[in-house]
C-alpha cells in the first residue's frame, strides 16, 4: 500500500467511529507524556516493542519520533537488539517445558502437574546449555553484552525496555528477569507501570496500523 493510500484509508477508519478514535488517541497521549520515564525513552521502549509487534507503520513512525526527540542512531540500535534478545527469551525460556515433557514422559510419569507461570524453571534450562554445547556459549555472550551499559543505561535496557518487550513476547520468565535485574538497578514500581503502558499502547497500535489495510478491503 502506497503512502497516499495508507493516509487516505487511515482517515476514512478514524472517520468512522470518532468517539473510539477519540478515546484511544487520549490514552495514547496520555502514556507517551513526560514522565518517570522521559519521552525520548518511552520511544525507544515503542520502537522495541514495535519490532516484536512486527508493525512497519508503527516501527517507522516510532522511529522517526525517537530521532525527533534526540535519540541517536546507535541508541536506536540498541533498543532494536533489546527486542532481539526478547525474541529469542521466548523460545530460550520455553525449552524448558519441551525438556520437561521429554523427561517426564520418557519415564511414563504425568505432565499435568506444577504449576506454570511460577515454576522454577532452572533444571531444564541448565540441561539445555549442556547439550547445546558450542552454541549456547554464542548466546550467551550476546546475552551478556546486550543487556550492558552502553549507549543505553542497563536499567533502561533490562528493567523497562526489556520488560516492555517481554511482555509482548509473552514470556512469563522473562518477565520475572526484567524485574529481577530491574530491581538491581533501581527500578520503581511507577517506572514499571510507566514501561507496561508504553507496551500495552504500542500493541494496540499494531491494530491501528493495519486497519488501513481492513479498510481497503471493505472498499472493493
Amino acid at each position: 500500500m502506497s503512502n497516499d493510500n495508507f493516509d487516505q484509508y487511515m482517515d476514512k477508519f478514524e472517520s468512522l467511529v470518532p468517539e473510539l478514535h477519540n478515546k484511544w488517541t487520549e490514552y495514547k497521549e496520555e502514556v507517551f507524556k513526560e514522565g518517570l520515564i522521559s519521552v525520548k525513552d518511552k520511544q525507544l521502549i515503542a520502537v522495541s516493542c514495535a519490532q516484536i509487534t512486527g508493525c512497519d507503520h508503527c516501527i517507522k513512525e516510532r522511529t522517526k519520533l525517537a530521532k525527533a526527540e534526540g535519540a541517536t542512531d546507535e541508541e536506536i540500535a540498541e533498543s532494536i537488539y533489546i527486542a532481539v534478545r526478547l525474541a529469542m527469551g521466548q523460545p530460550y525460556a520455553f525449552s524448558s517445558i519441551a525438556l520437561e515433557n521429554y523427561d517426564l514422559m520418557k519415564a511414563k510419569e504425568s505432565v499435568f502437574k506444577g504449576s506454570f507461570m511460577s515454576k522454577n524453571i532452572t533444571p531444564q534450562i541448565q540441561d539445555f546449555h549442556a547439550v547445546s554445547g558450542e552454541k549456547y556459549k554464542k548466546f550467551f555472550a550476546f546475552h551478556e553484552l546486550v543487556y550492558e551499559d552502553g549507549h543505553l543505561p542497563k536499567k533502561l535496557k533490562k528493567g523497562l525496555m526489556g520488560l516492555a518487550t517481554a511482555i509482548l513476547a509473552k514470556c512469563p520468565w522473562c518477565i520475572r528477569s526484567c524485574i529481577r535485574d530491574g530491581l538491581q538497578e533501581g527500578v520503581t514500581k511507577e517506572e514499571i507501570v510507566e514501561a507496561i503502558n508504553t507496551a500495552i499502547v504500542m500493541n494496540g497500535s499494531s491494530c491501528i496500523g493495519h486497519a488501513p489495510a481492513t479498510m481497503e478491503a471493505a472498499a472493493e
